[in-house]
């Protein structure tokens, strides 16, 4: 008993020192164990140089009309029998049956959760969160949250999932977004446009959303002696203005700024797509001192909210009367690039496929714009511009982050920089290790 005890202080002590301790966090996605070039899993996950992995995603049970045909079919499955709302693993494949190979954690399933449990074993500093919904998952929020029954739920079987898989710390909400925006809520579809009365309604849901599961976790804190963290991602520009932070972020630990995809390939406006600084030359004033700002004006403390990063890039060709120095506030491109990393998704580079393949040799001429703090690829020939993080950007934003007493920094995502350069980079600026 008394050991039982000892074991239960040890693990709250450390739950409040990470608390209080920068955040070096990043995504994992459950997907990129099937990257043929490329494969990356929980044994890859840098443990060391993180206080915060973000397990990318889980579900609930509601309409996914915008998910594909796979997803849909995976979410059917997992929620036969169970009532909206209802808090679900999608991948359940790459969740608890893939065989990763053995661990040492006395659990009776595999899969990357078998994999995070010995990681958690292995480093208790560790918070491990579910993250619920993402770009393609984030439609069954909004059904969900004109129901308090069903808020109530998901709030309850989110948080017996966290405590069934134990090496959970936490939970993290990606609703892509409260109020519009995301996938299914596009404001330039008239047809799927949210008028100001469902804005207002889900401005006052997420509230009442993240205290109902502010108040779960307090719960499952009693029963275990440990302490929960609730968190949320964040949209950066109007979609940050759609939630009443003032309210809601009493019950929230961290907020992650997703400060990232200004432009990309989806249009033909060019340039950077994660700059920390704005300046003269960036398209509608974009960068991350201007958003994270008005993330602070809005109420967000700047103790919670965490900068973001991105380790990947995203590219354009047809690009239009660039001499290869300085991007410009109206560089324009024919369209996003017809390739990338994933031939699926064309116009989207992980950060080592730049690194490795779009060299001088292959004709890209390396620049940054050091005004902005952000780094791009120019390939003259073929008339292809690239922007992206590396480590001198990423270096900026942790430098940048520390000075504004802000949480810390993460990525999305992490298998993007498998050799973890970027993730050291961030980790010593935070912790006072670099040089």
């Amino acid at each position: 008993m008394r050991a039982h005890i000892l074991a239960a202080a040890v693990m709250v002590a450390t739950s409040v020192q990470a608390a209080d301790a920068p955040v070096v966090g990043g995504y994992f996605a459950d997907w990129q164990y099937t990257n043929e070039a490329s494969p990356f899993t929980v044994q890859d996950i840098p443990a060391e140089k993180l206080t915060h992995v973000i397990y990318a995603f889980l579900s609930l049970c509601g309409p996914h009309t915008g998910a594909s045909e796979a997803v849909q079919q995976q979410v059917a499955t997992a929620c036969e029998g169970k009532e909206p709302g209802t808090a679900i693993i999608v991948d359940r494949l790459a969740a608890l049956e893939y065989d990763f190979g053995d661990v040492a954690a006395e659990v009776e399933y595999k899969g990357h959760f078998a994999q995070l449990a010995q990681l958690k074993d292995e480093h208790p500093h560790l918070n491990i969160l579910p993250s619920f919904g993402g770009w393609t998952m984030s439609e069954p929020f909004h059904a969900m949250v004109k129901s308090t029954e069903e808020m109530d739920r998901f709030a309850k079987t989110s948080v017996e999932l966290i405590a069934q898989y134990d090496f959970f710390t936490g939970i993290d909400l990606d609703w892509e977004y409260p109020g519009g925006g995301g996938l299914t809520t596009s404001p330039w579809n008239p047809d799927t446009k949210m008028s100001d009365e469902q804005k207002a309604a889900e401005r006052d849901a997420f509230t009442y959303l993240v205290k109902a599961i502010r108040t779960e976790l307090n719960g499952l804190e009693k029963q275990t002696g440990r302490e929960y963290e609730l968190s949320t991602a964040v949209g950066v520009g109007p979609k940050a203005q759609q939630i009443d932070w003032a309210n809601a972020a009493q019950y929230l630990t961290h907020m992650f700024a997703m400060t990232y995809d200004y432009l990309g390939g989806w249009g033909t406006q060019t340039g950077h797509l994660t700059n920390l600084h704005t300046t003269e030359r960036s398209w509608w004033g974009m960068g991350s001192d201007v958003f994270i700002q008005q993330m602070l004006d809005a109420g967000i403390p700047r103790e919670k909210l965490v900068l973001g990063a991105a380790f990947y890039g995203r590219g354009w060709e047809g690009t239009e009367n660039f001499d290869g120095k300085l991007p410009t506030s109206d560089l324009t491109s024919t369209g996003g690039a017809s390739f990338g990393t994933n031939p699926n998704e064309p116009a989207y580079f992980m950060f080592w496929d730049l690194i490795a393949n779009y060299t001088a040799e292959e004709g890209y001429q390396y620049g940054y714009d050091a005004e902005s703090e952000a780094p791009f690829l120019w390939n003259s020939e073929k008339q292809v511009y690239i922007s992206f993080d590396d480590v001198r950007s990423v270096t900026a934003k942790a430098k940048w982050a520390k000075a504004q007493n802000l949480a810390g920094v993460f990525s999305w995502e992490l298998s993007g920089d498998p050799e973890n350069k970027l993730t050291e980079a961030m980790h010593n600026v935070m912790m006072g290790e670099d040089k």
